[in-house]
Protein backbone atom coordinates (compact mmCIF):
# COMPACT_ATOMS: atom_id res chain seq x y z
CA UNK A 1 0.00 0.00 0.00
CA UNK A 2 2.83 2.79 1.28
CA UNK A 3 4.49 1.81 -2.28
CA UNK A 4 1.54 2.37 -4.23
CA UNK A 5 0.96 5.67 -2.78
CA UNK A 6 4.43 7.11 -3.36
CA UNK A 7 4.04 5.92 -6.87
CA UNK A 8 0.91 7.98 -7.18
CA UNK A 9 2.30 10.91 -5.17
CA UNK A 10 5.25 11.07 -7.40
CA UNK A 11 3.58 10.76 -10.40
CA UNK A 12 1.30 13.76 -9.55
CA UNK A 13 4.06 15.37 -8.38
CA UNK A 14 5.66 14.98 -11.84
CA UNK A 15 2.38 16.48 -13.64
CA UNK A 16 2.07 19.26 -10.93
CA UNK A 17 5.84 20.35 -12.17
CA UNK A 18 5.28 19.91 -15.42
CA UNK A 19 2.44 22.16 -15.80
CA UNK A 20 3.79 25.02 -13.91
CA UNK A 21 5.59 26.90 -16.84
CA UNK A 22 9.04 26.42 -15.77
CA UNK A 23 11.23 26.32 -18.84
CA UNK A 24 15.31 26.09 -18.51
CA UNK A 25 16.18 29.45 -20.54
CA UNK A 26 19.18 27.47 -22.00
CA UNK A 27 17.93 24.33 -22.58
CA UNK A 28 17.34 23.22 -26.23
CA UNK A 29 14.06 23.04 -27.47
CA UNK A 30 12.91 25.89 -24.85
CA UNK A 31 13.37 28.43 -27.56
CA UNK A 32 13.22 27.69 -31.48
CA UNK A 33 16.67 25.33 -31.98
CA UNK A 34 17.99 26.88 -28.46
CA UNK A 35 19.13 29.99 -27.33
CA UNK A 36 22.71 28.87 -28.45
CA UNK A 37 21.04 29.48 -32.04
CA UNK A 38 20.87 33.32 -31.04
CA UNK A 39 23.84 33.53 -29.29
CA UNK A 40 26.08 32.24 -31.72
CA UNK A 41 25.07 35.49 -34.16
CA UNK A 42 26.40 37.59 -31.51
CA UNK A 43 29.69 39.48 -32.33
CA UNK A 44 31.99 41.14 -29.19
CA UNK A 45 33.29 43.98 -29.53
CA UNK A 46 36.36 44.86 -28.44
CA UNK A 47 36.97 46.40 -25.19
CA UNK A 48 39.80 48.35 -24.24
CA UNK A 49 41.91 47.64 -21.20
CA UNK A 50 42.84 44.65 -19.57
CA UNK A 51 39.28 43.67 -17.89
CA UNK A 52 38.10 44.50 -20.96
CA UNK A 53 39.80 41.58 -22.73
CA UNK A 54 39.06 39.53 -20.18
CA UNK A 55 35.20 40.04 -19.69
CA UNK A 56 35.29 39.74 -24.39
CA UNK A 57 36.95 36.55 -23.68
CA UNK A 58 34.31 35.34 -21.10
CA UNK A 59 32.02 36.44 -23.17
CA UNK A 60 33.21 34.95 -26.42
CA UNK A 61 33.13 31.20 -24.27
CA UNK A 62 29.87 31.72 -22.76
CA UNK A 63 28.03 33.08 -26.26
CA UNK A 64 30.17 31.62 -29.54
CA UNK A 65 32.22 28.94 -28.32
CA UNK A 66 32.74 27.32 -31.80
CA UNK A 67 34.62 30.68 -32.38
CA UNK A 68 33.48 34.02 -34.00
CA UNK A 69 30.88 34.31 -36.78
CA UNK A 70 31.97 35.05 -39.79
CA UNK A 71 28.69 36.93 -40.88
CA UNK A 72 26.88 37.89 -37.06
CA UNK A 73 23.42 38.85 -37.60
CA UNK A 74 24.03 41.67 -33.82
CA UNK A 75 27.04 43.31 -32.53
CA UNK A 76 27.20 44.10 -28.97
CA UNK A 77 29.54 46.59 -27.36
CA UNK A 78 30.17 47.70 -24.08
CA UNK A 79 32.04 50.44 -21.79
CA UNK A 80 33.16 50.00 -19.10
CA UNK A 81 34.24 51.96 -15.22
CA UNK A 82 36.16 50.75 -12.48
CA UNK A 83 36.47 52.33 -9.33
CA UNK A 84 38.82 51.35 -6.18
CA UNK A 85 37.45 52.68 -3.18
CA UNK A 86 39.45 52.52 0.57
CA UNK A 87 36.80 50.66 2.53
CA UNK A 88 38.74 50.42 5.90
CA UNK A 89 40.91 52.82 7.34
CA UNK A 90 43.14 52.54 9.88
CA UNK A 91 43.74 55.53 12.69
CA UNK A 92 47.09 56.38 10.93
CA UNK A 93 44.84 56.42 7.65
CA UNK A 94 46.27 53.73 5.96
CA UNK A 95 43.71 51.56 3.73
CA UNK A 96 43.59 48.01 4.81
CA UNK A 97 40.23 47.22 2.59
CA UNK A 98 39.23 47.96 -1.04
CA UNK A 99 36.26 47.96 -3.05
CA UNK A 100 36.69 47.45 -6.64
CA UNK A 101 33.72 48.09 -8.53
CA UNK A 102 33.35 47.78 -12.51
CA UNK A 103 30.35 49.09 -14.65
CA UNK A 104 29.16 48.08 -18.04
CA UNK A 105 26.98 49.80 -20.44
CA UNK A 106 26.52 47.82 -22.95
CA UNK A 107 24.05 47.69 -26.37
CA UNK A 108 23.08 45.25 -28.37
CA UNK A 109 23.07 46.19 -32.01
CA UNK A 110 21.52 44.78 -35.72
CA UNK A 111 24.45 44.10 -37.44
CA UNK A 112 22.64 45.18 -40.37
CA UNK A 113 20.86 48.32 -39.42
CA UNK A 114 22.40 49.62 -36.20
CA UNK A 115 19.24 50.00 -34.39
CA UNK A 116 20.09 49.26 -30.86
CA UNK A 117 17.78 46.12 -29.82
CA UNK A 118 18.56 45.65 -26.26
CA UNK A 119 20.95 47.65 -23.93
CA UNK A 120 21.83 48.31 -20.07
CA UNK A 121 23.91 48.56 -17.51
CA UNK A 122 25.01 46.27 -14.64
CA UNK A 123 27.52 46.61 -11.70
CA UNK A 124 29.41 44.31 -10.15
CA UNK A 125 31.74 44.72 -6.59
CA UNK A 126 34.52 42.80 -5.19
CA UNK A 127 36.48 43.35 -2.40
CA UNK A 128 40.20 42.95 -1.62
CA UNK A 129 42.40 43.40 1.67
CA UNK A 130 46.01 45.01 1.78
CA UNK A 131 48.08 42.77 3.67
CA UNK A 132 51.93 43.70 4.15
CA UNK A 133 53.10 41.61 1.40
CA UNK A 134 53.13 44.01 -1.92
CA UNK A 135 52.92 40.89 -4.33
CA UNK A 136 50.10 39.12 -2.19
CA UNK A 137 48.12 42.71 -2.07
CA UNK A 138 48.23 43.12 -5.92
CA UNK A 139 47.23 39.68 -6.55
CA UNK A 140 44.35 39.87 -4.27
CA UNK A 141 43.33 42.99 -6.44
CA UNK A 142 43.97 41.32 -9.68
CA UNK A 143 41.28 38.54 -8.38
CA UNK A 144 38.60 40.94 -7.32
CA UNK A 145 39.13 42.40 -10.97
CA UNK A 146 38.61 39.20 -12.76
CA UNK A 147 35.42 38.47 -10.19
CA UNK A 148 34.26 41.35 -10.97
CA UNK A 149 34.61 41.19 -14.32
CA UNK A 150 33.28 37.09 -14.65
CA UNK A 151 30.28 38.47 -12.91
CA UNK A 152 29.57 41.20 -14.78
CA UNK A 153 29.67 38.99 -17.82
CA UNK A 154 27.48 36.34 -16.67
CA UNK A 155 24.94 39.28 -15.68
CA UNK A 156 25.28 40.32 -19.01
CA UNK A 157 24.69 36.86 -20.73
CA UNK A 158 21.61 36.68 -18.56
CA UNK A 159 20.35 39.96 -19.80
CA UNK A 160 20.35 38.57 -23.63
CA UNK A 161 19.26 35.33 -22.82
CA UNK A 162 16.13 37.00 -21.44
CA UNK A 163 16.16 39.32 -24.21
CA UNK A 164 16.29 36.75 -27.11
CA UNK A 165 13.66 34.89 -25.13
CA UNK A 166 11.45 37.96 -24.94
CA UNK A 167 11.94 38.24 -28.54
CA UNK A 168 12.07 34.78 -30.41
CA UNK A 169 10.59 32.90 -27.53
CA UNK A 170 7.99 30.72 -27.76
CA UNK A 171 4.43 32.44 -28.34
CA UNK A 172 1.61 30.17 -26.26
Amino acid sequence: MNKAFGIVLGVCAALALSACGFRPLYATGTTPEGMSQYFSQVYVESIPGRQGVHLRNQLMDALTPAGTPSSAAYRLTIKLEDLKEGLAIQENTQITRYNYSLTAKYELRDSVSGEILDKGTTRAIAAYNVVDSQFATQSAERDAQDRAAREVGEDIRLRLGLYFENRFGSKT
